[in-house]
């Protein structure tokens, strides 16, 4: 009886999150602005780490959590000597897409994005 119950509860489980590990390539617009990145995501538990790369192609350290089917990791960058926090907010599309908005602190600008596993170099 006991068996029957314990494979019944682990039928009845969620199936795990996805995860935001691995290599993201990231599209986007703000304020009318592309934005393109390379963010390579660590994922321990729920907590992020990594870094992203844009048109400098210098790598900002990256922070975040992924919590109950969302995505959230910034970065700080520096425009014309102005420390800007470059903030993701997502949800998993697909296992393989994020979706989500953009917001530049402090300056309030918003956008779109969407994040899917950047082509390995040849």
């Amino acid at each position: 009886m006991l068996l029957a119950l314990t494979l019944l509860a682990a039928l009845h489980t969620s199936p795990a999150a996805d995860s935001a590990s691995g290599k993201w390539q990231i599209t986007g617009d703000v304020a009318g602005n592309p934005v393109k990145a390379i963010c390579v995501i660590k994922q321990e538990g729920a907590a992020l780490t990594g870094n992203c790369s844009d048109d400098s192609n210098e790598p900002h350290p990256l922070t975040g959590e992924a919590k109950d089917g969302k995505v959230t990791f910034q970065y700080i960058v520096d425009y014309q000597g102005q420390p800007l926090t470059i903030v993701y907010s997502a949800t998993f599309a697909t296992p393989a897409q994020l979706k989500g908005t953009i917001e530049v602190k402090p300056m309030g600008a918003t956008g779109t994005f969407t994040a899917a596993p950047a082509a390995a170099k040849p």
